[in-house]
């Protein structure tokens, strides 16, 4: 596999959107990869059901359904 993925599996990437997990997975897991796929969490929308951070799903609504 790549390296992308080797780190997506490790548990260094968020397994959705790639994003970059280490300081997040210290705080919790004492070590940057836990050794298992972690994603943080989403939430669905409402209209499209598309995953989205919870933060971004006001975003979301306003620039894809005009709400």
């Amino acid at each position: 596999m790549g390296d992308i993925a080797d780190m997506m599996i490790e548990g260094i990437l968020d397994e959705e959107t790639g994003e970059y997990l280490g300081d997040f997975n210290k705080e919790i897991f004492g070590t940057e990869s836990p050794g298992f796929p972690i994603s943080l969490e989403h939430t669905k929308c409402p209209i499209c059901e598309k995953k989205t951070k919870q933060g971004g799903l006001a975003q979301h609504m306003m620039d894809k359904h005009g709400t």
